[in-house]
């Protein structure tokens, strides 16, 4: 831990250097890459600006999952951990904006948006939550009270299962004698407080065959094909019955359905090397969305029920293949006392009190699932493309965001 001393405040446009200089970072979430190269520079910006700090060091077989605490010298009752992430999904070598190719990892600004890379999912979080912690730190030298101490966490591995957060809350929070009472996922769109997120399952359908030539297509049997009719059936009968499922929490504004609600995709396909050979085995990818209402085991068994039912329907070995996601959905109380200041806070700078659970899925279903109070609010609009080629964020939207939340905290 370090502790320094600085009178200067950050500014708008030094959080917004300190984010593009976030997003040059290529934390690709798939190789862990430059992940301990990441921690270093949110280190070294809290030492900057005089907060303390604590890494709490971490690596399995895949190499180091670091994370990083960061709070000010203040006093409060309460603890709010302001949560993000660093890790960010692979990215195209190459954008291109109005006729302009750009590196994905060397972000630029137009039109007050900064495009690259994680500049909304989830770095700008992060720069956001730093200049948060500075605009607390200035309210209480200048004899302002504190509803709750506010403590930046940040995470690795998020995009691809939440190892990071469920590491430092197991392990982390207690290395550096700190409490998480409250939490706040800076994880989610700037459309609503949110109450909830949606739990998560990933997975591969394997549908096997026998290989052969496709000039005798009669001699083999055909895993492709019997992917087609199994994946329809997944699309039409198992989609319908995940989006019948509906929770009492209300779904975000511009949703289909007034209530968060089941969904299920297919979002790969994978199966042979060339043109005239049938291959032996053909498969699909699939990310399932439920409401944080339902248990993430009982999805699982229907779902594999389905799988087997389609396996003796069409006569061919189908395997359903799960990648853990850890992520089982969560949701809190919206008549919670956080719930209640952070909209009255989300009201001053949005102009209504909106609650809503995420589509995604994210961070807070750690703390939720040990009853500890957890709400969401980010900086990801439609607008962002979040995991998407030209990915951005609105300036305007992470000044309102850090706002609220600097808002939520003081008194």
């Amino acid at each position: 831990m370090v502790h320094g001393e600085t009178n200067h405040m950050l500014t708008d446009e030094e959080m917004f250097l300190f984010l593009m200089n976030l997003v040059r970072i290529d934390t690709n979430s798939k190789l862990r890459k430059n992940y301990r190269e990441i921690i270093e520079v949110i280190r070294d910006k809290a030492e900057e600006l005089g907060f303390r700090y604590f890494v709490h060091e971490y690596s399995d077989e895949k190499g180091p999952l670091p994370s990083i605490l960061v709070w000010p010298d203040v006093t409060a009752d309460v603890n709010l951990i302001l949560l993000s992430h660093y890790d960010v999904v692979p990215a195209d070598k190459t954008w291109v904006l109005n006729g302009r190719e750009f590196s994905p990892f060397d972000p630029i600004r137009v039109n007050g948006r900064i495009y690259g890379r994680g500049a909304a999912d989830d770095k700008s979080a992060i720069a956001l939550s730093i200049s948060t912690l500075d605009r607390v730190r200035e309210h209480y030298s200048n004899g302002g009270g504190l509803r709750y101490k506010p403590i930046m966490a940040v995470v690795g591995d998020e995009e691809v299962g939440g190892k990071g957060v469920f590491v430092l809350a197991e392990k982390g929070f207690k290395e550096a004698g700190i409490k998480p009472d409250n939490v706040l996922v800076i994880d989610a769109a700037p459309s609503f407080i949110g109450v909830g997120a949606s739990g998560v399952v990933h997975g591969w359908i394997k549908v096997k065959g026998v290989s052969g030539h496709a000039g005798r297509p009669f001699l083999s049997k055909n895993p492709v094909h019997a992917a087609i009719l199994v994946g329809n059936d997944l699309l039409t009968t198992f989609s319908a019955h995940m989006a019948s499922k509906i929770s009492s929490i209300p779904s975000p504004p511009g949703s289909p359905v007034p209530k968060l609600w089941g969904r299920f995709s297919i979002t790969m396909m994978e199966g042979g090397s060339k043109h005239n050979v049938i291959p032996d085995e053909a498969r699909l990818g699939f990310d399932v969305r439920f409401i944080p209402d339902e248990d993430k085991e009982k999805v699982v068994n229907e779902l594999r029920a389905f799988v087997t039912n389609l396996s003796v329907k069409y006569g061919v070995d189908v395997e359903l293949e799960l990648e853990e996601t850890m992520n089982p959905g969560w949701r809190t109380d919206p008549n919670s006392e956080l719930v209640r200041v952070a909209l009255n806070s989300y009201k001053k700078h949005f102009g209504e009190e909106r609650i809503a659970a995420s589509l995604g899925g994210n961070d807070g279903f750690v703390f939720a699932s040990q009853g500890i109070p957890t709400i969401s609010l980010g900086t990801i609009e439609e607008e962002s493309r979040a995991h998407s080629s030209l990915e951005s964020v609105s300036e305007d939207v992470v000044k309102k965001v850090r706002d609220t939340i600097v808002d939520i905290i003081i008194t």
